[in-house]
């Protein structure tokens, strides 16, 4: 029998599989301002992910960049924390893939969830990966699951990139860097990892 997903049930398994939801603290809504960076005091590294249905889908995520070519060349060395995680079936099993955003190289689930980086650090890639997309509907929100990680490797919080953004109050700069960004409407389109 073959198994019919999605990209939100590759999500979704993965929020059921790895996240421990004892010391999960889900995204706020609100007012942000009145919280400020305390709401980030449990992680100790940040991850960015990427869902995708299968491993073909992959492919897709070329179409977000104004030149994939000149972003890998770029933040492929300092880019370990961003993946990819997609979904497989055999038979009737399910199972998630992770592979690293730029370099394409497979890793293990568990070793991925290791592989955060802190919030300054993780902060800084994003205003330099937000220069080399593509203006999203959502602004900076278009793209990116983002994922807090306790030393342990437990994933404690779970936001869309835009939830990450407004509530360190970047929202504003990264629209700004969209908006002064010269809009270019052709791009490399090379094979994106293995």
């Amino acid at each position: 029998m073959d198994i019919l997903w999605w990209e939100k049930t590759v999500e979704y398994f993965f929020v059921q599989k790895y996240v421990d939801i004892k010391t999960f603290v889900a995204p706020l809504d609100g007012n942000h301002e009145n919280v400020g960076d305390a709401i980030f005091s449990n992680e100790s590294m940040w991850i960015l992910i990427e869902f995708k249905r299968d491993k073909k889908s992959i492919s897709d995520e070329l179409g977000k960049f104004i030149n994939f070519a000149e972003a890998k060349e770029a933040l492929e060395s300092e880019g370990a924390h961003h993946l990819i995680i997609y979904g497989e079936s055999e038979s009737a099993d399910f199972y998630l893939k992770c592979q690293q955003y730029f370099s394409g190289l497979p890793i293990l689930l568990e070793d991925a969830l290791k592989s955060g980086i802190e919030k300054d650090l993780f902060v800084k890639y994003l205003q330099k990966l937000i220069e080399y997309k593509k203006q999203s509907q959502g602004g900076s929100g278009g793209y990116g699951f983002v994922a807090g990680v306790s030393n342990d490797g437990t994933v404690t919080r779970c936001m869309k990139l835009s939830e990450f953004a407004e509530a360190l109050h970047l929202e504003k700069i990264l629209k700004q860097k969209l908006q002064q960004r010269p809009q270019q409407s052709s791009y490399s389109r090379p094979r994106m990892g293995r």
